[in-house]
């Protein structure tokens, strides 16, 4: 009776979420679909990343972030998309873009302020951040971006990290552009 119940329990989660999904008119957005802006430019790409975020509030004292290595992710000159493979597929649905300030488009910037990073909607959470810049978190080297005030309190982040094994060749790519 207890496999029944949970049975129940998961079926109403699933309902609920496509409730909601419909009267926010929230879809899902896949990596291998995106399309750069006018004038945008791919940078660099990375399939073995991984992405964390600190909260501002209700962080634990000490924060781990282990390399599993399962986000892709596609730096342009005006944005960061952060990406996890669909579980039993190919594909790779979008779970956050990160703006830089003054680079990223008025809806991005938008979106940011809203609730959740504008994900109810369009689907993922939009960050705006200030310039990157290079540094260590538990004795590895990362990418820290520090979201703007506007939308770190939107988010509850206090900082988002990047960790990849190819972080010499962003460095050098971020560098030169």
């Amino acid at each position: 009776m207890v496999i029944v119940y949970f049975l129940a329990a998961l079926a109403g989660i699933v309902l609920f979420a496509l409730i909601v999904n419909r009267l926010t008119g929230t879809r899902a957005s896949y990596l291998e679909a995106l399309e750069l802006g006018p004038g945008e430019r791919e940078l660099w790409r990375d399939s073995g990343a991984d992405f964390g975020l600190r909260p501002r509030t209700g962080s634990a004292v000490a924060l781990s972030f282990p390399r599993l290595r399962r986000h892709s992710v596609l730096w342009t000159d005006r944005r960061l998309v952060i990406a996890n493979r669909v579980l039993g597929s190919q594909r790779h649905m979008i779970t956050h873009q990160v703006v830089f300030d003054g680079m990223g488009d008025a809806s991005a910037q938008a979106a940011s302020r809203e609730l959740a990073g504008g994900f109810f909607g369009r689907g993922f959470s939009t960050l705006v951040a200030r310039a990157p810049r290079f540094q260590r978190v538990n004795d590895r080297d990362c990418v820290c971006l520090v979201p703007s005030e506007d939308s770190g309190a939107a988010l509850n982040v206090l900082e988002a990290y990047l960790f990849t094994d190819r972080l010499t060749e962003l460095r050098a790519v971020l560098e030169a552009h």
